[in-house]
């Protein structure tokens, strides 16, 4: 007998009657009868260990510093001290060295073609290679973190395979396009493009309830996929008020009297450094005793030469960063597109009293008790927030030990596990054949809309996209009138949407012609035939899409015959002209995006 929770069955009864039925069968169940049997009791019994776990998580820039790879990065090292193992998919930058390689499968990518994107790159999808080394490291749970073609490919990778598979959503993309003026371009394909994305994974982990709110109320999310909290950890330890140094406060030009208004995050448009910068500047002007750090980096970071007595550290992390937030006085975050705040939760657990947006925000800051809470985009509210708390002296004392007692909840190896125990249920939730029946009959969860056309379809990708990304660094190069300009692809060495075909091409053309001429000159001999011969052998590997064309042509009126291929020929010149038309928009759009920033 088998007793837990105060409930006996018989163990050989549970075992008999579970695998006496089909699949069909056991999909057929209501939950009450799923009780009776038992089967749920069996679940927990055959429950994954941690050391069990065999996680393949998905990113679109692991080596690249912002806060969903700082997350990625603290829960990877979470579930390797459990035993677990974790490997990481990713586009890579070219300077990274193969130690760093160790526990990372490299998928193709192409650079974002604007020079303060940094090493941002857009993958593009799964290639066989790289499908390969997934199949060969035999994930039993996969975590989708990015809604790009790479995680397109892994969602249909996991469906044909049998592998459990979830997400978390880390970024609020729609509302970043407003800050970049094309919001109306781009808006709503790509509201569309996402929903479509995030209701085929059966689980995704929101960090707050507002955003919980927002997915399923405003934009329509939860019709297939189950939306669940999952919040974001501290490290106590390192984020701690016992690190506030006088040192460090000295070192940046900052006497004890003064008070440090501290901004953490990267510097572009849609985190709202300007009225950060305007807040600082009317305190400065009014002669009050207050100087500016800033932590971090980005197209902003020019304008703050206007302001005096600030601190530019560039990126910090660990220790450094810790003494940072503790040896400053206010947290002035005004950004209103976060999804949870771990910029807010660190300065909390410093001690850093915090003045943030009120719906971003209102989850870890209690307004008037461990910080204030201002209206978005209110620039006059966020001025006025700061300023009680810079000329109140007793309040910012008071707020600083609520703030540091605020964050405990937060303990980052409890979060961490808790994640560790999300992906048992997603395995548990696989396991379940009514739980896979009544989710991939839904069309959005099994994917049966306008995404399955660019999933997996290459060519079209190639087609659209290729035109217009090797002639990304020209414009990105126009726009900084800059002497040079260089074709992008070229610089790709991961790239699938590079260079790669034309250059094949153009080397079968050299060899082709050189052979020629030899064989003119000197007559035939081994070494040339055999050059020959490969040169054919490497033609027969790049034909498969012409072997395509030939299929499509005999599909066609008027291809065949004495007049075979004109009417293909002038739908393929059509279909040309079309491409380029698109190329040439986007590359205009593109333009318009890149003033629109600066």
């Amino acid at each position: 007998t088998v007793v837990f929770t105060g409930l006996s069955v018989p163990a050989n009864w549970v075992v008999v009657d579970l695998f006496r039925m089909s699949v069909k069968e056991m999909s057929m169940l209501s939950a009450s009868e799923r009780v009776e049997l038992g089967m749920d009791i069996a679940q927990k019994i055959n429950r994954v260990q941690d050391n069990e776990l065999r996680i393949l998580i998905f990113t679109a820039a692991y080596f690249v510093l912002d806060g969903v790879t700082l997350t990625i990065r603290r829960l990877e090292g979470h579930l390797r001290a459990r035993g677990a193992t974790v490997k990481i998919l990713t586009t890579v930058p070219d300077n990274i060295t193969a130690e760093e390689l160790k526990d990372v499968i490299v998928v193709p990518g192409i650079k974002i073609p604007f020079n303060h994107a940094g090493d941002y790159s857009f993958g593009i999808g799964l290639d066989e290679h790289t499908t390969a080394l997934i199949e060969a490291y035999k994930p039993n749970v996969v975590h989708f973190t990015v809604p790009d073609f790479v995680s397109l490919d892994g969602i249909r990778w996991c469906q044909r395979n049998n592998v459990a598979y979830m997400g978390t959503w880390h970024s609020n993309y729609i509302e970043y396009l407003k800050f970049y003026y094309i919001e109306w371009v781009l808006g709503p394909g790509m509201s569309r493009y996402l929903r479509g994305f995030f209701e085929q994974l059966p689980t995704v982990y929101v960090p707050t309830t507002y955003m919980l709110r927002k997915m399923r109320e405003e934009w329509g999310y939860g019709k297939a996929t189950e939306l669940k909290l999952w919040g974001r950890g501290v490290d106590m330890n390192i984020f701690s008020p016992e690190r506030r140094s006088q040192a460090f406060r000295a070192s940046k030009g900052i006497s004890e009297t003064d008070i440090v208004i501290l901004w953490v995050s990267r510097l572009v448009p849609e985190k709202r450094p300007d009225i950060w910068m305007g807040v600082v500047k009317r305190l400065q002007d009014e002669g009050l005793p207050v100087k500016a750090l800033v932590v971090g980096s980005g197209t902003f970071e020019k304008y703050l030469t206007t302001l005096k007595d600030a601190t530019i550290c560039g990126w910090l992390s660990g220790t450094s960063l810790g003494e940072a937030y503790a040896s400053s006085d206010i947290l002035l975050f005004p950004s209103d597109v976060e999804t949870f705040g771990n910029v807010t939760l660190e300065a909390l657990s410093s001690g850093c009293p915090a003045v943030v947006e009120k719906k971003c925000g209102e989850h870890l800051v209690d307004h008037g008790i461990n910080g204030l809470t201002c209206q978005c985009g209110d620039a006059e509210g966020f001025y006025q927030a700061t300023r009680r708390l810079v000329l109140d002296a007793t309040l910012r004392k008071k707020m600083a030990v609520a703030a540091r007692e605020s964050a405990w909840k937060f303990e980052r190896n409890i979060i961490l596990q808790q994640m560790a125990e999300n992906y048992k249920d997603a395995i548990d939730k696989h396991r379940d054949p009514a739980f896979l029946k009544r989710y991939l009959q839904n069309p959005e969860g099994a994917g049966r809309h306008i995404l399955s056309v660019l999933c997996c379809n290459y060519y079209l990708v190639k087609m659209f996209a290729e035109p217009f990304l090797n002639s990304a660094g020209g414009v990105q190069n126009l726009v900084d009138h800059t002497s040079e300009c260089t074709t992008e692809c070229m610089h790709m060495s991961r790239s699938r949407l590079s260079c790669t075909d034309l250059l094949v091409s153009a080397t079968l053309a050299q060899s082709s012609a050189n052979s020629a001429a030899a064989l003119a000159s000197h007559g035939s001999n081994n070494s040339l035939l055999e050059q020959d011969l490969e040169a054919g052998e490497v033609a027969n590997k790049y034909e498969k899409p012409n072997s395509r064309m030939r299929w499509l042509t005999s599909c066609l009126p008027g291809c065949q015959g004495p007049h075979a291929g004109r009417t293909f020929q002038c739908l393929w010149k059509m279909g040309n002209a079309v491409v380029v038309g698109l190329s040439i928009g986007l590359i205009l759009l593109l333009i318009y995006a890149t003033y629109s920033v600066e």
